[in-house]
């Protein structure tokens, strides 16, 4: 008799008292993930930064802020002890733990960012302009290729595929050279309107390293278009003296359809090295497949 009676107990408070347990799991406990919103702002003028990068350090997990320098993204539950990197063009980069900001989120206040202005000294070039000599770097697949690499991830949100990036390695030595054009194909493309951003960064251990960028290059892709796209780089007055990746990222687009397929031309691999991320905070990987057909054209003495 006593042992149904502590079996009959054990079973009523089990029962009786999930649904107050159920209303205290913390937002970390929960089995479904978690979507986490914001914005991120200049730290001394509050005005919002549009196309920060927001995501899970080293994973493919992430967005880029829109033009009211607004986020908002989904963390699986097996990352949310992992660090959130935030970082912009210009700004000092931070880091903030994934869980404090879900807390921030639970308790129903706005997620505030504020990234910190940094100095950036530009070096002066003197060369004579007879010394220099143009030249073609990179990939030239166009758009007869049978090759294709595809920007967007079908299986997120298309906020959640910005971000998402592709580079090529210039072996440029200590060269100095002057970046004029950046050209690039795209191959299928379901957006009346995208954006992309044109970054650079260094070379270390053979593949992508810090940034270089000292100012935003934007570019917009309207009409449909499909074929070559150049951007002019010649007015940000970009000069390197070492190898360094040229990279395309996609940072907004507004699509026609419900399909969302955005594709670059490419080619075999081998002809050049070719680096993607899979989100704006995303570790970069090789291109096994394909290398995309993304050049660049430089002035430089040879």
């Amino acid at each position: 008799m006593k042992l149904l009676l502590a079996l009959f107990l054990a079973f009523f408070s089990a029962t009786a008292w999930a649904p107050f347990a159920q209303s205290t799991t913390s937002p970390l406990q929960q089995a479904s993930p978690i979507q986490l919103s914001g914005v991120v702002l200049d730290q001394e003028t509050k005005k919002p930064l549009a196309y920060a990068s927001v995501g899970i350090l080293d994973e493919p997990v992430g967005t880029l802020t829109n033009e009211q320098g607004e986020f908002s993204f989904t963390v699986p539950v097996a990352l949310t002890n992992k660090l959130v990197r935030i970082s912009a063009i210009g700004y000092e980069a931070t880091q903030v733990s994934t869980a404090d900001l879900i807390r921030t989120a639970t308790a129903q206040r706005r997620i505030e960012i504020t990234l910190q202005a940094k100095p950036v000294e530009l070096s002066e070039v003197k060369v004579k302009a007879s010394q220099w000599k143009k030249k073609k770097l990179g990939g030239n697949a166009g758009p007869n290729t049978i090759f294709h690499h595809n920007f967007t991830a079908f299986q997120r949100p298309l906020q959640e595929s910005l971000g998402r990036e592709v580079g090529v390695i210039i072996p440029n030595g200590n060269q100095q050279t002057f970046l004029s054009k950046l050209n690039f194909c795209i191959s299928n493309n379901q957006f009346e309107e995208l954006k992309f951003r044109v970054n650079l960064y260094a070379v270390k251990d053979g593949q992508p390293a810090e940034s270089l960028s000292s100012k935003e290059i934007l570019t917009t892709v309207k009409a449909v278009k499909k074929g070559w796209v150049q951007v002019d780089l010649e007015p940000y007055n970009v000069f390197v003296s070492q190898d360094f990746v040229i990279a395309l990222e996609w940072i907004g687009g507004t699509p026609l359809t419900d399909a969302k397929s955005l594709t670059l031309a490419a080619t075999l691999p081998g002809f050049h090295t070719t680096f993607y991320k899979d989100a704006s905070q995303a570790k970069w990987a090789k291109m096994s497949a394909v290398g995309v057909g993304l050049n660049v054209e430089v002035q430089r003495a040879d």
